[in-house]
């Protein structure tokens, strides 16, 4: 993960504002109990991104982020908080303009979908705005403590639970993962084979 200070969404401004909010900061404080204060934490010495989210390997491709915008989120962050999540789904695709000229590393579309009550979203988050990413980085972390939470709280079939998820998201994870690169790779032969 990239240490950028001049990111728009930032983990210690995050927990600060979380803990200001009623609807978060009873969560924010339970996970203290546990697991320590994450008050001055960095989000890789979390309990939730050591044990679960360091585990989504984004280090093959890039990620298509929204024109402009490149600079302003830490987006292989964002493509592990997605894969992780037990509350959306997503897809991988290959960039049609890397397709193109599939010479650098592989840039990857990532389509959201999520269904929140009678509302289906389906969007690629190259497509999203500032607003949007920012969201989408508070509901995803405020999952994984939430869920880091009901682990603590629960020594049985909660966590079990939920460590079940984590195993089933990963495999998925790397299946998506192989497959994407697989076509990556071809890809690159076809255009070597070409040029």
């Amino acid at each position: 993960m990239k240490k950028e200070e001049n990111y728009i969404f930032n983990f210690d401004d995050f927990v600060k504002e979380s803990l200001t909010r009623k609807k978060s900061r009873d969560t924010f404080l339970e996970y203290g109990k546990y697991y320590g204060s994450l008050e001055g934490t960095a989000l890789e010495d979390t309990y939730f991104y050591k044990e679960y989210l360091s585990k989504f390997d984004v280090s093959g491709f890039r990620v298509a982020c929204p024109q402009g915008a490149a600079r302003d989120f830490d987006y292989a962050l964002l493509a592990q908080l997605i894969a992780a999540s037990f509350c959306s789904d997503y897809e991988l695709h290959l960039d049609e303009q890397w397709k193109a000229s599939p010479t650098e590393m592989p840039l990857v579309d990532i389509r959201l979908l999520v269904s929140y009550d009678t509302q289906d979203i389906d969007v690629f988050v190259h497509k999203l705005s500032s607003q949007q990413i920012y969201t989408l980085f508070d509901i995803y972390l405020c999952e994984y403590i939430g869920n880091s939470v009901i682990q603590a709280q629960h020594n049985g079939e909660g966590r079990e639970a939920i460590e079940l998820e984590w195993q089933m998201k990963l495999r998925k994870y790397k299946k998506h993962l192989r497959a994407l690169l697989r076509e990556a790779e071809q890809w690159r032969q076809e255009h070597n084979n070409n040029h």
